[in-house]
């Protein structure tokens, strides 16, 4: 356990050591920012002291008077005094035009004698380095002029690298003892400010955290629930993917509101002030999507200081639940036979009203043989009750549409299948034939509209064909049309393919798809036996819906 106690303690380091790196990397950017400033302005001002004393002994009538053919003993005098005088001066030396030294003094042996002064320089005072024995110097050449303004010579004073490095060494020591100084207390100062942080954090290290933040982040978007948190002044703090669907606000503008403003018709904010959660509360949303929010206080010692909720769409929950029971088309199914019924009687009732008993007598003999026809044909060959009811809505709902509704003469399905469940045989067959049915929406009216279905279950699965004259399925739309949401019907479609290929999948089935645009599509799909994998022989699949 050594190792564990060890690890711990490198851990609780690294905040620590965080903390100090910070403090010493400010340190040195600013240590070492002030060093150049410090170094730049001393050359500036070393620059200007020569040029300053260069320009002053040009002007003296010793150094003129030297080079006019006078004696040098008080000139060199003078210029032993200024280097010696003159902080940051190591040479001063008097050259004739040519460069040759005339008079020179300086703190070591070697001089500026060297030094040929640009003949190029229009300027009274410039600045040049040269070279001597002793290396690089930089300094000061001021011209000396006679009386008529023409050239004598040169004043030259400088200083040796040496002495530039000397005080470069001596500048950065010091900086570097205050910046020594200036860690201790940095570093003192950044344990106790680590101890803090590190019981704020609860003893978390920064990089755990923030992982765990990242983390969890993640987790709350990829929920299908939306999740909204306010503080106690009913501001949100926190809002994921989900909420914002529901809620429709744009991403990132919601966080720091107040909850009101972005969503008036919340009662959050009561749970905040009662302090009790509440569960199961039925909710409408901006967007009028019926949900249902779990809403529960948040305590800290004792006090209650936000609130969050938890939301649940219990539309789509709904709406998926129809889907797979098939209750929709049944529904739908009834509601296209009632609409029938409720046309035939009003015009039995017109018929009576205007005495016509002999033409109401013959119009319903006639409409009970028809429907006795069509319904018979349909429960003749199909004994499941449910299935048999939604193949008749449906014939209703075609008469509505002006489309042909055919059931296969060959078709036979029986009652209790092997091959799939009521639910999920009315949920795969209806969505196939308001498929069928949408094809029509972009037909010319004198085209031809007919849908036709066939049903056939034998002992090698069962066999289901839905086959309609609309407008067929571009084969870019044929690439992604069982993509779950993808639909050129519009908003809110996208399911009922998606649904039939679910269910195909689950009871290991297979569709097949062929479809003509202008002339038509064909939906194909086979089943298995549930006790049976084998799938149907080619031959027999192709030749098992019979056409009328």
């Amino acid at each position: 356990m050594k190792w564990l106690s060890r690890l711990k303690k490198t851990l609780n380091a690294q905040l620590v050591t965080l903390s100090v790196a910070l403090i010493v990397i400010t340190v040195l950017i600013a240590m070492g920012s002030s060093l150049w400033l410090n170094l730049q302005s001393s050359h500036q001002m070393m620059d200007r002291n020569m040029l300053d004393v260069a320009y002053l002994l040009a002007r003296t009538q010793d150094v003129r008077g030297l080079l006019e053919g006078g004696g040098d003993q008080s000139v060199t005098g003078l210029l032993r005094q200024v280097v010696r005088r003159v902080s940051d001066l190591d040479v001063a030396v008097v050259i004739d035009p040519n460069g040759n030294l005339v008079a020179g003094a300086s703190t070591r042996s070697g001089l500026l004698g060297v030094v040929q002064p640009d003949p190029n320089q229009t300027e009274p005072v410039f600045l040049q380095e040269g070279e001597t024995q002793d290396g690089m110097e930089r300094c000061a050449c001021a011209k000396v002029f006679d009386e008529e303004g023409n050239l004598l010579g040169y004043a030259v004073v400088g200083v040796y690298m040496r002495s530039v490095y000397r005080m470069v060494a001596v500048t950065v020591l010091q900086y570097l003892l205050i910046a020594a100084v200036a860690l201790s207390i940095g570093g003192f100062c950044a344990r106790r400010l680590a101890r803090y942080i590190k019981n704020e954090l609860a003893g978390y290290e920064p990089e755990d955290l923030y992982r765990l933040m990242v983390q969890r982040a993640d987790i709350w978007d990829a929920l299908e629930e939306g999740v909204l948190a306010i503080d106690e002044s009913e501001r949100i703090i926190y809002l994921n993917a989900a909420a914002r669907q529901m809620l429709e606000l744009p991403v990132g503008e919601a966080a720091g509101q107040p909850l009101h403003q972005v969503y008036p018709e919340s009662t959050l904010d009561r749970v905040l002030h009662s302090g009790k959660a509440e569960y199961n509360v039925p909710l409408k949303s901006m967007v009028h999507v019926k949900i249902l929010a779990d809403r529960m206080p948040i305590v800290k010692n004792g006090r209650t200081v936000g609130a969050v909720a938890i939301f649940r769409n219990r539309t789509e929950m709904v709406r998926l639940a129809e889907n797979l029971t098939g209750v929709n088309h049944v529904v739908e199914a009834l509601r296209a036979n009632t609409h029938e019924f409720m046309n035939k009687l009003h015009v039995i009732l017109g018929l009576l009203q205007l005495e016509e008993y002999k033409e109401a007598e013959r119009y319903v003999l006639e409409l009970t043989k028809v429907r006795a026809q069509s319904m018979g044909g349909i429960t003749g060959r199909i004994q499941e009750p449910a299935v048999a009811a939604l193949l008749i809505g449906k014939l209703s709902r075609a008469q509505e549409l002006r489309v042909v509704f055919r059931l296969d003469p060959f078709s036979h399905y029986p009652h209790g299948s092997r091959c799939l469940p009521t639910d999920a045989m009315i949920s795969l067959l209806g969505n196939l034939i308001e498929n069928a049915f949408d094809s029509f929406k972009n037909v010319a009216d004198g085209a031809v509209r007919e849908v036709e279905v066939c049903i056939q279950e034998e002992q090698q699965g069962l066999l289901i064909c839905v086959e309609d004259t609309g407008c067929g399925i571009p084969p870019r739309v044929r690439q992604r049309m069982f993509e779950q949401g993808f639909s050129t019907k519009g908003e809110g479609r996208g399911t009922g393919l998606a649904l039939v290929q679910g269910i195909v999948q689950a009871y290991g089935g297979s569709v097949r798809v062929e479809s003509v645009v202008g002339l038509g599509t064909t939906f194909t799909i086979h089943i298995p036996p549930q006790e049976e994998t084998d799938e149907m022989p080619k031959e027999k699949e192709e030749n098992a819906c019979i056409r009328s």
